[in-house]
């Protein structure tokens, strides 16, 4: 393919064209005023317009009968300044984590179901698949950091995100029952830190502790993974440095959180 000249989906395009009509002096625009500008049918908008309607993209003024953009937008541009200033707080730590420790340091965050690695800093000692690109997935249930958000959810949402879910087997160690992982999110919550034990890979070792934002709630994981001899013998140093990392994270990124709402 030309990446010149990149395969376009019409409808996509259409949407994204109806989402680019709204600026700082078109908030709101009616119906006839979107199909004008765009020079398309009526129908062809309106149809669009309930598509992003649906999904919060755009909101309908009860008042006037015209559009404007959602809330959605709101919602997913915090996602991406949060991440950003995530990567910018927290890159420092992961180096300090493995220049200390020689193991290698991830963040996470959960999106959608499911966690994404936004940094990484990897040791020379370092073998395992599981050390992974940024914006790669991990499973919920058998890592390290899955378990944290998992144990960081209210009931509600952890019976929701139960109700579907398929427990992959990775190893002779992966937690495969609702009941083992209950087991597992209530030493998380008893101990403040998540631990996988060979459930991804074999020789595996990983710990991951908390991040959370200026409400209190976890917005990302910090972690560290090594092979699981040299991680048991330096357990309890590693724990109590990625536990400070994590405090420390929080601490910056509530701040920071603080002062974009301000603005």
């Amino acid at each position: 393919m030309n990446n010149k000249n990149p395969r376009m989906i019409q409808s996509v395009q259409r949407a994204l064209d109806i989402i680019n009509c709204f600026d700082s002096l078109h908030t709101q625009l009616s119906l006839t005023e979107i199909s004008e500008k765009l020079k398309l049918n009526i129908s062809t908008v309106h149809g669009l317009i309930n598509t992003l309607s649906a999904y919060s993209y755009i909101v309908k003024n009860p008042n006037n009968g015209k559009y404007r953009l959602g809330l959605e937008f709101i919602l997913k541009a915090n996602l991406v300044t949060q991440s950003l200033d995530l990567k910018e707080i927290g890159h420092s730590h992961l180096m300090k984590l493995t220049t200390t420790h020689n193991e290698t340091s991830h963040l996470y965050v959960y999106q959608q179901e499911q966690i994404f690695c936004v940094d990484k800093v990897e040791s020379p000692n370092n073998y395992f698949i599981i050390s992974s690109r940024a914006g790669s997935k991990l499973p919920m249930h058998a890592s390290a950091s899955g378990k944290v958000f998992l144990a960081h959810m209210s009931a509600s949402e952890l019976n929701y995100f139960l109700q579907d879910y398929t427990f992959l087997p990775l190893t002779e160690k992966t937690i495969t029952s609702v009941e083992e992982l209950t087991a597992h999110i209530q030493l998380i919550v008893r101990n403040g830190y998540g631990v996988e034990n060979e459930e991804i890979e074999e020789n595996a070792y990983s710990l991951a502790a908390p991040i959370m934002d200026a409400q209190g709630k976890v917005v990302a994981t910090i972690s560290l993974i090594g092979s699981i001899n040299r991680m048991k013998e330096k357990e309890n140093d590693i724990l109590e440095d990625l536990l400070e990392a994590a405090h420390e994270i929080s601490s910056q990124l509530g701040y920071k959180l603080k002062q974009s709402n301000a603005l």
